[in-house]
């Protein structure tokens, strides 16, 4: 079967349109109806059904969306593989990163990659970690940053920082409710969190049912900067790691003291799939990754390094005191 056909089959499945996929391809309709017919022909079962505008997928044509997408992948590693060899390590990585990790170490992983490895092109997503660990169980994602990602059978999962988690609240200037401050107990607090499928949720409610407590959900926000903005603005409290907040709390637009009843803690991991173990380009940001989260550890957070890969070239860490 002929993969650039395969490919255009893929454009032409997704978008559910001969003409989006001609469009998004830069070729002529007639001549993608013709690869789309060869690669029919050569099966001897249709594929997609002919309705009008609107195209459907027989089962046949779902079966090979599925596979085609893995094979189109297997493809393009296999390229990166061979050009893996060649002195310089190459290749385009997307990294999927939750937004509270995002802002504390994305711009350090991009800028140190840039320096060292000019020829690896990196592609950010940001989303939930539900949202990007599917991604990258899908094969859309080479990588995930994430906090608590769940076992799974095909991802490799390597811990690299263990966090306490601090009880955020607004600063002193807020109009709203006062600044959070030693001792402060969640009891009756207005909390704004994410909903009960967010990992950030499901560690807090578990903690707070093994202790027998409640607490009061405010608000349900599921975006981490709106979340910030609600707290800011004096409308209630929130729960996350100091890194993710620290350049606020310094600016007096938010307060922080760690967390004690309950006492709760969120491990950052990098999350792979295990066919990727092999490749430079994946192992080599990997390892920057590893050393910018070590560096994050150091900078006074109260983390500890769990990972052997992390910490290579840190001789300690310094606890926050906030």
């Amino acid at each position: 079967m002929d993969l650039r056909a395969l490919r255009y089959f893929v454009y032409v499945a997704e978008a559910r349109s001969f003409s989006k996929a001609a469009v998004q391809l830069g070729i002529a309709q007639p001549a993608l109806s013709r690869q789309i017919r060869k690669i029919e022909d050569e099966l001897g079962i249709e594929l997609i059904l002919r309705a009008g505008r609107q195209l459907e997928l027989t089962e046949a044509g779902f079966l090979l969306l599925q596979r085609a997408h893995s094979l189109i992948r297997q493809v393009a590693q296999t390229a990166e593989d061979v050009r893996a060899h060649s002195a310089r390590i190459r290749g385009t990585i997307t990294i999927g990163v939750s937004p509270t990790v995002s802002e504390s170490v994305g711009p350090g992983i991009a800028g140190e990659c840039a320096a060292r490895h000019p020829d690896v092109r990196l592609n950010f997503v940001e989303g939930v970690s539900a949202f990007i660990f599917k991604r990258l169980i899908d094969q859309e994602l080479t990588l995930c940053l994430m906090h608590n990602p769940p076992r799974h059978q095909g991802i490799e999962i390597e811990p690299l920082l263990t966090e306490p988690m601090y009880l955020v609240g607004p600063g002193a200037v807020s109009a709203g409710q006062p600044p959070v401050k030693p001792g402060t107990r969640l009891d009756n607090l207005p909390l704004i969190l994410p909903n009960r499928t967010h990992s950030l949720r499901m560690l807090v409610d578990r903690a707070v049912a093994e202790q027998g407590g409640r607490f009061r959900i405010a608000f349900q926000v599921d975006g981490y900067t709106t979340t910030k903005a609600f707290v800011a603005a004096g409308l209630g409290y929130t729960i996350l790691p100091y890194s993710s907040v620290r350049d606020a709390v310094e600016a007096q637009q938010l307060s922080a003291v760690r967390l004690h009843k309950p006492k709760l803690t969120w491990t950052l991991s990098i999350a792979y799939r295990k066919d990727q173990r092999t490749g430079r380009a994946v192992m080599a940001l990997r390892d920057i990754i590893a050393a910018k989260v070590s560096m994050l550890a150091a900078e006074g957070d109260g983390g500890k390094v769990v990972s052997k890969i992390a910490s290579k070239g840190v001789r300690g860490t310094r606890k926050a005191s906030h």
